[in-house]
């Protein structure tokens, strides 16, 4: 068994995505981070992802459909149904192969348990890199995946790590945030005021995912995100995503829509 034969089989049973990272790359990580902590026999950790599909974010662009779209084929569902049934199926096979391998989920900080941080680890298997807005970015997808992690005691040969820059002199991420949650430094650098996004009523989600404290793949900032990178990535499409002026909600619930007189969310224009 060598890395493109695990690779193979990850993509057979339904990964979009597929990198390896060998533990050299990861152990210098703090103890909480580190998948020495959750094993000190890992050799190397294999990545694999999948695609958050563009239609599923149809519903929250429209401002017509959160639950059954993305809420479900975007988020719950993807994450816990197809990706984990995907990692339990990778993680057999390696077994059969006589290899111990530890399927994992990405953790936020903070839940007391030690997790790998699928950004930091996904880099390290050659899959992309984090940009700006906080979203890890691939050539294929841009910002629209996400990741589980198995942890091998096998020696395989690690990914090359990209080395991309999608978001050289952009910054759509933060100019669509109607909360200003983005600020911009001299630098080029962008801060991220989670609590703000929180409280976001345009297409974030406040309770933490798996991957990250506020889930931000189909809100304002993520589908500017997509909208920008529409053309870098891969995965095309024959028409563009975006068919009009985005709606918004501002924090005290104002709407806000570029000088329209109408914003909606799920087809009901917001009090005054």
């Amino acid at each position: 068994m060598d890395a493109a034969e695990v690779k193979k089989m990850a993509k057979e049973f339904g990964a979009d995505l597929v990198g390896i990272a060998p533990i050299s790359r990861l152990q210098n990580l703090p103890p909480q981070r580190n998948p020495l902590s959750i094993s000190d026999r890992t050799k190397a950790v294999v990545v694999i992802g999948y695609r958050i599909l563009r239609g599923a974010m149809r519903g929250i662009e429209e401002g017509t459909n959160f639950g059954s779209t993305y809420g479900m084929f975007g988020n719950n569902w993807l994450e816990h149904e197809f990706l984990a049934r995907t990692a339990y199926l990778l993680t057999s096979w390696l077994e059969e192969q006589g290899v111990e391998a530890i399927p994992l989920l990405p953790s936020t900080e903070g839940s007391g348990q030690n997790f790998p941080d699928y950004r930091v680890v996904a880099e390290a298997a050659g899959l992309g890199k984090v940009g700006k807005g906080g979203f890890f970015l691939t050539k294929e997808y841009g910002h629209r995946q996400r990741f589980a992690m198995i942890l091998v005691d096998a020696d395989l040969a690690g990914d090359p790590i990209q080395d991309i820059d999608f978001c050289n002199d952009c910054d759509a991420c933060a100019k669509a945030c109607p909360l200003q949650a983005m600020t911009v430094g001299s630098d080029g650098a962008v801060a991220i005021d989670l609590d703000l996004c929180s409280r976001c009523q345009n297409g974030a989600s406040p309770k933490p995912s798996s991957c990250d404290k506020v889930d931000r793949y189909a809100a304002a900032c993520g589908r500017a995100c997509m909208i920008a990178l529409a053309d870098k990535i891969t995965n095309k499409f024959a028409q563009p995503f975006r068919k009009r002026q985005a709606w918004s909600i501002g924090l005290r619930g104002d709407k806000k829509l570029d000088g329209e007189k109408v914003a909606f969310v799920g087809g009901v224009c917001p009090k005054q």
